[in-house]
């Protein structure tokens, strides 16, 4: 039994008239006859009742159109499926971020990639940079965004998404906020505010590296895991800390932000599996390639 054979039953049972069939489908009528006659030998039924004035469905062609359309509609279905996540218009995307990063470019990029793609849901959560990539290893997520050096790895691929300056956050109070641009070693002999090393072992000890080289050894009062609790614990007079430009959009009450002259870049990658090729990964890294080149633009 062939697809074809049951498209062209049903166009038959829809006009009753093999000329009239043969007409829409493009064929002549007596290969549709022959169709017909090796689909009622197959079923082992009759599915038309043939005379030279009309062609009628037998009951067993009724139950047969039923089904059939009901058959041919799923299988249009799945064609249509397959089509537009091969073509990364459906199907369920996973993002694993760090959390600053949704204070710069993971709102646009998910807005910008959902616009174009109404039909996919987008899964978000807010992990660590070694929380993500080793979800993204397992298969557990599909793009992680994380803060950069990472080990290298020939399964994952990286990709910059977004440079943005490292500034400092400093109690409101805090002689430092009367500076109009801050120093790296003056931060770096003031008690500090950071992230745990095993969140994200490559930047941090890229920021006290840095912290580091400017002569002072640089002292932590305090860890907190969220970028929002390190600000909080800022605005408490904990401590002062450096962090990504697009914090300062957090606006809490107590925090001064600043320049921070001498600090490396923070960076933001898009990381996928190297080895595998899927539209709905590439079409959203895209969107958040779009996204930090809008925000370096606007600043």
């Amino acid at each position: 039994m062939e697809l074809r054979q049951l498209r062209h039953f049903v166009v038959l049972a829809e006009e009753l008239h093999f000329r009239r069939a043969a007409a829409r489908l493009h064929i002549s009528q007596p290969p549709l006859s022959k169709q017909i006659a090796a689909l009622e030998q197959e079923l082992g039924c009759q599915l038309l009742e043939r005379t030279r004035r009309r062609v009628a469905l037998t009951p067993a062609g009724e139950a047969f159109l039923r089904d059939t359309r009901a058959v041919l509609a799923e299988l249009d279905v799945a064609v249509s499926t397959a089509r537009a996540l091969d073509a990364g218009l459906a199907g369920v995307l996973r993002i694993g971020f760090v959390g600053s990063a949704l204070l710069s470019i993971v709102p646009a990029a998910v807005h910008a990639f959902s616009c174009g793609r109404p039909d996919v849901e987008v899964e978000l959560s807010e992990r660590s940079t070694v929380d993500a990539l080793r979800l993204l290893r397992n298969g557990t997520i599909d793009v992680a965004l994380v803060r950069p050096p990472m080990e290298p790895d020939a399964a994952l691929r990286s990709e910059l998404v977004l440079r943005e300056r490292t500034i400092a956050a400093v109690p409101a109070g805090h002689p430092l906020a009367r500076l109009r641009r801050i120093p790296l070693r003056r931060l770096a002999s003031e008690p500090l505010v950071l992230f745990p090393r095993v969140q994200a072992p490559g930047f941090h000890d890229l920021l006290i590296g840095e912290l580091a080289a400017t002569g002072s050894s640089p002292r932590v009062a305090q860890y907190a895991p969220e970028m929002t609790t390190i600000v909080g614990l800022v605005a408490a007079g904990i401590g002062v800390s450096p962090v990504p430009a697009s914090v300062a959009h957090l606006g809490l009450d107590g925090v001064a932000y600043r320049p921070l002259a001498g600090a490396p870049d923070a960076e933001l990658i898009a990381v996928t599996r190297a080895h595998e090729e899927a539209p709905l990964v590439e079409a959203f890294v895209a969107a958040a390639r779009d996204a930090g080149r809008d925000r370096a633009r606007t600043g």
